[in-house]
């Protein structure tokens, strides 16, 4: 397992033992992370929204959005929250056969934490394969 699937995995974990104090802090933290992905998942992340954009988005108040940019155009996400608010987030990255489901109390944290898990089921596919991501 690489240090990046490490720190991906880190975060996921970060995102269920509710590490993060507000849905900005998960947003930063899995951008920062993206920003270093290896070659091999640069066809997913590559597209998302860029710092300022995010910039833009938190400065409003709008984390789910946000979220949903940074996950990026390649992924099809479904986003549900309960009345007793409870989050689902489920990602399938287009092309893949892996997807990443999360539940969490936030709902922008529950779409960031499906999505790391989907891009850590796309890369233990690819170490099997010997392929690439998209």
């Amino acid at each position: 397992m690489s240090l990046w699937e490490t720190k991906i995995l880190t975060f996921v974990d970060s995102c269920s033992a509710g590490s993060f104090e507000t849905s900005d802090d998960a947003i930063w933290a899995l951008a920062a992370i993206l920003d270093e992905a290896p070659p091999e998942v640069a066809p997913i992340v590559s597209q998302r929204a860029d710092n300022d954009r995010l910039t833009e988005l938190l400065d409003v108040d709008a984390q789910i959005n946000a979220a949903i940019e940074l996950v990026g155009p390649t992924c099809g996400i479904l986003l549900t929250s309960s009345p007793i608010g409870s989050s689902s987030g489920l990602v399938k990255i287009i092309d893949e056969v892996e997807e990443g489901n999360f539940f969490a109390s936030d709902p922008a944290i529950a779409l960031l934490g499906a999505y790391g898990r989907a891009l850590v089921a796309i890369l233990a596919t690819v170490r099997i394969t010997g392929g690439t991501a998209l």
